[in-house]
């Protein structure tokens, strides 16, 4: 994903106002959130582009912690300044395509798309196949536990198209059943054995010291919870409490 951003787009600024730099192309990196580490790659291949591309700019920049509603303001305002394009990894799918519809500035997904009838307001998509992850998280999870038993699924935000995905990839493998191409999917409820734990499936907001939170939570609830499996990283992100937990209920 680093190389194909890095062609799309230039350089690292965190300020709107850098817009009015004369004569160059603008465009926009909107991550889910700043403080999100998984998002850095991307913001170091603006920062390669922009020794190697002239006249071009890459504004980084999004909401400081995983916040909806401000990275939609963020992108309305990026709309307002006139950019030549913006490129976003749309924390609430919905929200977002309606933020940009109609706009006149060509937009790109990334890391996380637009649902399936919004697919027309953006250009591209550049990322992964998300509901593949899911499959292999639940092919994962059955071969290690072959009987089945209780789950949690741990995703990012409710609106998270992305996430969502990965959630239905779970448990459509686990169900047997086939992409409905709706997403989240219905949970389970005795499917091939499997049962999803009651206060599952858990949203962190990418919000890592929750994450953990969440987890040790969970498990101290339900102490014969069988398998929990995050759409993301976000508990391994905080390392050492991660660990603690881990060892904890191992």
């Amino acid at each position: 994903m680093k190389k194909i951003i890095v062609l799309l787009f230039a350089s690292l600024f965190v300020s709107i106002s850098s817009v009015a730099i004369a004569g160059n192309l603008v465009f926009a990196l909107v991550p889910k959130a700043m403080n999100n580490p998984f998002f850095d790659l991307a913001r170091d291949g603006c920062k390669q582009a922009e020794s190697e591309i002239d006249g071009v700019e890459c504004l980084y920049i999004g909401p400081g912690e995983h916040t909806e509603q401000e990275q939609v303001q963020i992108v309305q305002d990026l709309i307002s300044k006139g950019v030549d394009g913006i490129a976003v990894a749309s924390s609430n799918a919905p929200a977002m395509a309606k933020a940009v519809k109609g706009s006149g500035i060509p937009v790109i997904t990334w890391d996380s798309d637009f649902l399936g009838e919004d697919y027309g307001l953006r250009e591209a998509y550049v990322g992964t196949k998300n509901y593949d992850i899911g499959v292999n998280l639940a092919e994962i999870t059955m071969m290690l536990k072959p009987n089945g038993g209780t789950i949690c699924i741990q995703s990012g935000g409710a609106a998270a198209a992305n996430h969502n995905e990965r959630m239905s990839g779970i448990r459509d493998t686990i169900a047997g059943r086939a992409d409905g191409g709706s997403y989240p999917s219905a949970a389970l409820n005795g499917e091939a054995g499997w049962t999803e734990a009651e206060g599952c499936p858990l949203y962190t907001n990418d919000d890592f010291p929750l994450s953990v939170q969440q987890m040790e939570d969970i498990l101290a609830k339900h102490p014969d919870l069988t398998a929990f499996v995050p759409t993301g990283g976000f508990p391994q992100f905080v390392s050492k409490a991660f660990r603690r937990v881990t060892e904890k209920h191992a």
